[in-house]
Parts: C-alpha cells; structure tokens; sequence
C-alpha cells in the first residue's frame, strides 16, 4: 500500500465520523436545513409566518406552553445573534406568531440582525425618547424587551388570513 493510500484511508477514518455528526446533526435545529433560514424569514416577516411548519419541523417537544406559544431551548444564532429561545404561536391567540430570545440587548440584537438580514431585516427604533420603546422593521417585524434580553418575531393577525 503506498504512503499517499494510507494517509487517505487514515483522514477519512478520522474525519468520516466528524462529516457523519455534521449531517446528522446534534444542535438544537431540526435535521431540516432550511429551517434555520425560513424561520430566519418569517420572524423578519419577509416569508410566511406558519405556526404548523416551524413546529412540526422542531421535531421535539417544546419544554413549556406559556401566554399563547410554544417555547423550545436552543443554542444556536439568527443572523449572526444568538437565540436561547424560540416560540411558536399555539392556535389559542387571535395572532398568529414565531419568534426567538436572544442574551443580546433589543438595541445589539436590532444592530447584529439589520447587518446581517437581507433587505427588509433593518431595524430602527419607534421612539427615541423612550428608552424601552421597541425596534420595528419596514416589513413589520418587531423587537422588543424581555426583562434586559432581546425578543424578535413576527406577528400576524388572524383575521384577514386567507383560509386554504
């Protein structure tokens, strides 16, 4: 066996489980690797905001059902922010919604999401007088204060929703 044949069977029995874990997947996204950018677009109001999808694709159980959502742990970003929370509207609200809590501030998560977002994804403050006053975007996605972290989601009312 030659030396460049035996250096290749030796990376790829080392990286072939490293390459496995990378496909299947142990982070807090589903298996779906569109999820991460569709629920992206629907929390900046720019896709579909369908409570069914995003909680389907989740492929977990939510760890609580609090004020009209599903809630599930996660560790991973959103445009660059990290999130440690996302919920998902449960069908008892007149509003349909979905959205995620990061450790960043709404003023850091507002900056870190309008860089990062495609168009439609910037975000200005509604009032700058009031220092808790919330960030909204051109496309209707808001951000807001939850205690000293950021919330970010997309809220559609249910009236006017076209029935399929």
């Amino acid at each position: 066996m030659s030396r460049a044949s035996l250096t290749a069977r030796v990376i790829r029995r080392k990286l072939w489980p490293a390459i496995l874990g990378l496909l299947i997947g142990s982070g807090a996204w589903p298996q779906d690797s569109t999820l991460p950018t569709s629920l992206g677009m629907a929390i900046l109001c720019l896709d579909d905001v369908e409570p069914g999808y995003f909680y389907n694709a989740m492929r977990r159980r939510p760890y609580k059902t609090e004020d009209g959502a599903y809630w599930f742990k996660t560790s991973d970003q959103l445009f660059g922010a990290p999130i440690s929370e996302i919920f998902i509207s449960d069908g008892t609200s007149r509003h349909v919604f979905v959205g995620a809590v990061s450790s960043l501030s709404p003023s850091a998560l507002a900056a870190v999401v309008s860089a990062a977002a495609p168009a439609g994804g910037g975000f200005k403050r509604v009032s700058r007088t009031d220092r808790y006053s919330p960030f909204v975007s051109p496309t209707g996605s808001e951000i807001v204060y939850q205690g000293n972290r950021g919330k970010i989601f997309c809220r559609r009312d249910r009236i006017g929703l076209p029935v399929n």
